[in-house]
C-alpha cells in the first residue's frame, strides 16, 4: 500500500515539473500569479512522496526481518534434525511405549493376582469357620458325645479336663487330632464319629468354649 502511494505521489511530482518546464518555457510570464499555488503542489506532493518512501522502506525492513527469521528458523531445524536426532528421537519413543506396555502388563498382572486371592479366599470360607466346621451342628455332637465328661459348658467337673485350658483345644486343627486319636485319658472317636462331625464339634469347641483359632 506505501508502495504504490510513493509511486503515485512520485510520478505526480514527475509530471508536474515536466508540466511546469515546458509552461516555463512557452510563456515567459509563467508562473506569475500562479507561483503559490505551484509552490504549494510542488511542496505536497513531495512531503507525500518523502513520507511514503519511508514508510515503504519500514514495510521492507519489516518483510526482510521476517524471512530472517523463517530461515534461521529453518536452520536450525536443519541443524537439529539430522538422521542421528532422529534415530535417537525414534529410540526414545519406542522405550516410552515398551516402559507403558510393560507397566499396563504389570498393572493387569496385578488385578488377575488379586482377583485369583479373593476367588481363593472366598471359596476358603464356606459359612464362618475356618476349618469347614459347622459350630451349631457341633453342639449337638458334643452334648451327645463329650459334655458326659467335659460337662455342658466344657469346663470339666465329670472327669474330663477343662477344656480351656488344654493346649490342643486352642485350634480347631488341635481339636480334630485329640478327638480323631484321642490321648491322655481320653478314648478315640475317628471310629465313632465321621470327619464332618469332628470338624463340627472342633469348630464348636473352638469358637464357643475356648475361643482360640
Amino acid at each position: 500500500m506505501h508502495e504504490t502511494f510513493f509511486f503515485i505521489c512520485g510520478g505526480i511530482l514527475a509530471a508536474s515539473a515536466i508540466v511546469v518546464s515546458l509552461f516555463g518555457l512557452k510563456n515567459d510570464n509563467f508562473p506569475g500569479k500562479w507561483m503559490p499555488l505551484v509552490v504549494i503542489w510542488f511542496a505536497v506532493f513531495a512531503v507525500g512522496t518523502g513520507t511514503f518512501a519511508v514508510l515503504h522502506g519500514k514495510d521492507e525492513s519489516k518483510d526482510h526481518a521476517k524471512e530472517y527469521a523463517k530461515a534461521s528458523e529453518e536452520l536450525e531445524k536443519a541443524d537439529t534434525s539430522g538422521p542421528f536426532e532422529e534415530a535417537e528421537l525414534e529410540a526414545s519413543e519406542a522405550e516410552s511405549g515398551e516402559s507403558s506396555e510393560s507397566a499396563e502388563g504389570e498393572e493387569s498382572a496385578e488385578e488377575s493376582s488379586e482377583g485369583e486371592e479373593e476367588g481363593s479366599s472366598e471359596e476358603a470360607e464356606p459359612g464362618a469357620t475356618s476349618a469347614g466346621g459347622d459350630p451349631e451342628a457341633g453342639a449337638v455332637v458334643f452334648s451327645e458325645n463329650c459334655s458326659t465328661c467335659h460337662g455342658a459348658t466344657g469346663n470339666g467337673g465329670n472327669g474330663g479336663p477343662d477344656l480351656t485350658t488344654m493346649p490342643l483345644a486352642q485350634t480347631e486343627e488341635g481339636t480334630i487330632q485329640q478327638v480323631t486319636n484321642g490321648g491322655g485319658g481320653m478314648p478315640p472317636f475317628g471310629g465313632t464319629l465321621s470327619e464332618e462331625e469332628i470338624e463340627n464339634v472342633a469348630a464348636y469347641v473352638v469358637q464357643e468354649i475356648t475361643h482360640g483359632e
